[in-house]
């Protein structure tokens, strides 16, 4: 049997190497539908450090009897919202809702890693908080952001769609998953093991699955006007360097 730090070890390495990957494949995306791309590929590069430190046993602390993993904590603060936000993005939303897709993921990871510390009637409370937090985010894709979503092209309409859907359907099974761990259905190896693999395959996949879509984007007007103006910002530069020149 391969053990825990063999597998940590692996997925850091994989985590590695599909940074290399889609920051190569990156330079074939056209430049207004890159600003999509990078949160997923600052998602997976964060995820390769903190894969490692976790590894090293950097960070690692003990709090009330239970190992706090800080370094797999910041990653899934920042990797979640980052998601969460790009798939926002995708249905033209409005910087509010956007902002509204990267506070949910991360009140959520502040809540489960507080039910996994401290446990009893606070756990309970941190564990009905990212199951609500799971369900407000359905709600809102299935309601307001869709009928945004529905003014979209079709092709980035349908991106959308796909995109909701493979979040709401892998991180609906890393929360099944959680909860089941924290409440001992699995030993730490099985647990560390299967979080390594889902963990992977939500940031990888969907990394990948946005780079072989990424053409249905229709990059003009996109986000309520939040890639408009860092857009335009980029342009101003541009100009002012090329009339400084």
């Amino acid at each position: 049997m391969i053990d825990l730090p063999t597998v940590s070890a692996v997925a850091a390495a994989c985590y590695a190497l599909a940074t290399v990957g889609l920051i190569a494949w990156l330079r074939r995306v056209p430049e207004s539908k890159r600003l999509f791309c990078y949160p997923v590929v600052a998602a997976v590069g964060i995820s390769a450090v903190t894969t490692a430190l976790s590894l090293a046993g950097v960070g690692v602390l003990t709090v009330n009897g239970t190992a706090l993993d800080v370094p797999s904590v910041l990653d899934d603060l920042i990797a979640y919202p980052l998601l969460w936000a790009v798939a926002a993005l995708l249905a033209n939303e409005s910087r509010k809702m956007v902002g509204v897709f990267a506070l949910v993921p991360a009140v959520q990871v502040v809540a489960f890693n507080g039910a996994s510390v401290v446990g009893g009637v606070v756990g309970l409370v941190g564990i009905a908080s990212v199951v609500g937090g799971h369900v407000y985010l359905t709600y809102l894709l299935f309601g307001p952001v869709w009928e945004r979503a529905r003014r979209l092209p079709d092709r980035q309409r349908l991106l959308h769609w796909k995109a909701r859907n493979l979040l709401l359907f892998l991180i609906g099974m890393l929360i099944v998953f959680a909860v089941l761990g924290v409440a001992g259905v699995f030993d730490a190896y099985v647990s560390g093991v299967i979080g390594e693999y889902l963990g992977a395959l939500i940031r990888v996949g969907f990394a990948g699955f946005l780079f072989a879509n990424v053409d249905a984007i229709a990059a003009e007007g996109t986000a309520g006007g939040l890639l408009d103006a860092v857009n335009a910002e980029s342009n101003r530069d541009r100009a002012g360097a090329a009339g400084g020149d």
